[in-house]
């Protein structure tokens, strides 16, 4: 019943599919009663054992557990996304009762209509521990910047993604599905054999703030063994949090900024140029660690153009390219991308993207509001259902030991 509920679409399909399978009949508000119960103790239980792990001298949070044998490679990326909470309702509708007249009540104006929806999106935070597997190359294995990805559309629709205003963001809830086929040529052989290969994969979500989700991060990244890799790194992309929890709690990680995201400020920039070849010649010298010349011809396009102008719109050309050198300016040190080929790193942030989608599969839609408990404890047994040491395999012997009047059974192998 939990893991339908943390999984399905909503409690009500849950409640069907365990009629249609399982033969089980139950509605729809006990399973989410159920869920959410069992939600709410994974939580409790993850947060105590995140603070005693705060609570352990500082040796002993950087060293490999006991019993633990970490990956040559581990990498952990964070991802951020939306979803709707309805928590505050009650509190909106009085301050608007209050603050205005009748009529303005009956037929609010569509800017306060907007204001209102605004605030019911709030943000999740997903990170994932990685065990890979990759080769160490004595030099760049792939020092030319690939055909296909320099007409990839992923790139574009990033750039477009990036340019939306903040508040119709908002409104709508982050980023929306793009649909239809992509135009973009297939990866090349070469480029597929650079990424690394996937061993294992560990999942945390939660809304909590920053400040708790960096140490959440922390200790998931310690159960696995990863600061005793032999190979570390850190990817995410541009997202000043991002690089504030790598700095608190992963600085001894190399950090990488995703490759995608680092050309879509080049392309927005190149769009707004009387330069065809622009954007190539941009790509190529990320591609090839060379950002510095990036930004020093970027420069000479923003004295040629004029000073950004907030006023004018992000499309504007000035404000592009001021975006631009800014972006890079700021992860300079995370884009040494020749180095992170040579040493078998990723380049993109591909798998936290992928799975944030599987998140949000489950808790984000318009016609979804959650309260803050009940999106923590979802959260927390969506990624439990996601990890692949199965934690909930665990939860269950220990839940089922708590019970008044259970008998428990030693297991014996046969």
């Amino acid at each position: 019943m939990v893991w339908a509920g943390a999984t399905l679409g909503s409690y009500q399909q849950s409640a069907d599919a365990l009629e249609e399978l399982a033969c089980v009949k139950l509605a729809p508000k006990q399973v989410q009663r159920i869920t959410s119960q069992t939600g709410m103790d994974r939580v409790q239980e993850r947060r105590q054992l995140v603070d005693e792990h705060q609570r352990r001298p500082l040796m002993t949070r950087v060293a490999v557990p006991p019993q633990v044998t970490p990956a040559d490679l581990v990498v952990v990326m964070m991802d951020g996304g939306r979803y709707q909470r309805r928590d505050d309702f009650r509190e909106r509708k009085s301050a608007v009762a209050v603050e205005q007249p009748a009529e303005a009540v009956q037929t609010p104006p569509r800017s306060q209509d907007q204001t209102r929806r605004k605030t019911h999106w709030h943000e999740d935070k997903l990170g994932l521990v990685l065990s890979m597997k990759s080769d160490v190359h004595e030099q760049d294995p792939c020092p030319e910047f690939p055909e296909w990805l320099a007409a990839a559309s992923v790139i574009a629709e990033l750039a477009q993604l990036a340019e939306r205003d903040e508040k119709s963001t908002d409104i709508v809830g982050g980023d929306p599905d793009i649909s239809g086929e992509s135009s973009s040529p297939e990866p090349s052989a070469d480029w597929q054999d650079l990424a690394p290969e996937l061993l294992t994969r560990e999942v945390i979500a939660s809304s909590e703030d920053s400040e708790a989700f960096g140490r959440q991060l922390e200790h998931k990244a310690w159960e696995a063994g990863a600061f005793g890799a032999t190979r570390q790194a850190f990817v995410a992309d541009g997202l000043a949090v991002n690089w504030t929890i790598h700095r608190k709690h992963f600085s001894q990680m190399t950090g990488i900024l995703d490759l995608m995201h680092g050309l879509s400020y080049a392309w927005r920039a190149a769009a707004g140029l009387d330069d065809q070849n622009a954007y190539r010649r941009y790509a190529s010298w990320i591609w090839q660690g060379q950002v510095q010349r990036v930004i020093d011809e970027l420069r000479q396009h923003q004295q040629r153009i004029g000073a950004p102008d907030r006023a004018a719109g992000a499309a504007a050309p000035c404000n592009r390219i001021n975006d631009a050198i800014t972006y890079y300016q700021n992860h300079l040190q995370q884009m040494n991308y020749p180095i992170y080929r040579r040493d078998g790193l990723p380049l993109t942030s591909s798998h936290v993207e992928s799975t944030m989608k599987q998140i949000n599969a489950r808790v984000k839609g318009t016609e979804k509001f959650w309260r803050v408990e009940n999106s923590e404890a979802i959260l927390q047994l969506r990624a439990d259902t996601l990890s692949d040491s199965k934690p909930l395999g665990a939860f269950w012997r220990r839940w089922q030991a708590r019970q008044s009047g259970a008998n428990c059974y030693r297991t014996t192998a046969t």
